[in-house]
């Protein structure tokens, strides 16, 4: 968390694909259970850093009508290399023993190879440029990212960066109230608190949806359901292909399409619930037993299951912590949200043996019950977060925003553009907001000391 504030998202992403090639190497070449260990603890820390800090940088990089396809990629990718796992653990099923286990975890070093060979290339995020007061390079970005033939002047651009630095100046003015400390901000200022409790629940929720538990414990599933042999692992190779390939890469295209992240994330639960039922009743009726139409159903609710996570959970769940916080706690909220994934998952993870060892198809349950319990709190607690700008999505935790581009009219609108077409926008003088561009700011400003009486 610090240290993506103080380094930046691409140099934290480079430190992690470091961490990761160490730790496949490691846990490739061990020779002693101790040196094994060393690497799983070592790719563990690269793992936490790269699913907190990618959606962040990609959310950060995203303009507000791509962001659900470009930071649904992240959940993509990570289900990708599940899908590859899965196909690497089938064709090491027919392999020697050794070479078994010890190739799939060198091959882990391939990936974060790729990405730190291909880091220097990748730019810097103008949200964290702008943020250290960096305004040119930030600017420099986001022209290049937003250029268009349609927008010979750059305006986009301008206009991002130009809401980019009101936002940080009024939120660095009402930081000043905690001492310029965001940490005591994130303690004591209400709004912050609602995202950081939200964020938890998002990825804690998800967890407890179960998507680990049946990938992780497919093999056994797949077995009690009367599957024998190298069937069970092709089974889960193929379940996890079909998110790779169909289901998360539908749910990134569909969040630009519904602009609901509620909506999505509560049809997923939904279809959790509805799922999960079936394959328990399936599972209590029919495992150990040689009816075939049974097990093939339940079976098929793995499948569909799949469907409703994978286009509907997966990628919402990254996409919505990544656009809830302000700049100034992102990576604070970030981390804390991934604590509440990895805390699920430990919890999850260790009791599902003996769960299912000892409940049975009752340790289905748990998902259900949860997911029943979840899409009522996501309906009347979870604020939109669809079409917004980063910076405008405060206004939905009850906070002030500085200027309103996306929800602006569209004369409001021109006359922003027509105080920015040959504005220095970098500058802090650039841009004299005069009082008819007063109107894209917002309406309900209140004077400081009134902000900070309100909380």
């Amino acid at each position: 968390m610090w240290s993506c504030d103080a380094f930046g998202r691409i140099r934290n992403i480079q430190v992690a694909c470091l961490l990761g090639i160490l730790g496949g190497g490691l846990q490739g070449g061990a020779t002693s259970l101790g040196i094994f260990q060393a690497g799983r603890f070592i790719m563990g820390m690269c793992v936490g850093a790269m699913v907190t800090v990618c959606p962040m940088y990609f959310s950060e990089m995203a303009d507000p009508a791509s962001r659900g396809w470009l930071v649904g990629h992240h959940a993509i990718f990570l289900v990708f290399g599940y899908m590859l796992a899965g196909w690497i653990g089938f064709a090491v099923y027919f392999a020697p023993s050794e070479f078994s286990w010890r190739f799939p975890l060198c091959f882990q070093m391939l990936p974060p190879l790729i990405l730190l060979a291909g880091s220097p290339w990748v730019p810097r995020s103008p949200r964290w440029l702008a943020s250290k007061g960096h305004m040119d390079e930030a600017y420099e970005v986001l022209r290049k990212l937003r250029m268009s033939p349609a927008d010979p002047n750059h305006l986009a651009a301008k206009e991002e960066i130009f809401q980019i630095k009101e936002q940080l100046r009024m939120d660095a003015n009402k930081l000043s109230a905690y001492g310029g400390n965001p940490w005591k901000a994130v303690l004591q200022k209400k709004s912050y608190r609602k995202r950081m409790i939200i964020g938890f629940l998002t990825q804690w929720g998800a967890e407890f949806g179960g998507p680990l538990i049946i990938n992780n414990y497919a093999v056994i599933l797949y077995t009690n359901l009367g599957q024998t042999g190298y069937m069970p692992l092709l089974l889960s190779a193929v379940w996890l292909t079909t998110a790779g390939i169909i289901y998360n890469p539908l749910g990134a295209w569909l969040h630009d399409k519904v602009n609901s992240r509620r909506k999505m994330y509560m049809t997923g639960f939904a279809g959790i619930v509805v799922t999960t039922s079936i394959l328990a009743a399936m599972t209590a009726e029919y495992v150990g037993t040689t009816n075939e139409a049974g097990n093939a159903i339940g079976v098929l609710m793995m499948f569909l299951y799949l469907a409703m996570q994978g286009t509907f959970c997966d990628t919402t769940m990254y996409l919505y912590i990544s656009e809830i916080f302000p700049t100034e706690i992102r990576s604070i909220g970030m981390g804390w949200s991934l604590f509440g994934q990895f805390a699920a998952t430990i919890i999850l993870l260790q009791t599902a043996p003996l769960g299912f060892a000892q409940a049975g198809w009752k340790y289905y349950l748990v998902i259900i019950c949860w997911s029943a319990f979840f899409l009522p709190c996501i309906y009347f607690f979870w604020p939109e977060t669809a079409r917004l700008s980063l910076e405008e999505i405060g206004k939905n935790f009850g906070d002030e925003v500085a200027v309103h581009l996306t929800d602006a009219t569209d004369e409001e609108k021109a006359r922003l553009d027509r105080e920015l077409q040959d504005a220095d926008v970098v500058k802090d003088n650039g841009v004299v907001v005069n009082s008819e561009a007063q109107a894209t700011r917002g309406s309900d400003s209140v004077s400081e000391p009134e902000t900070q009486k309100r909380e």
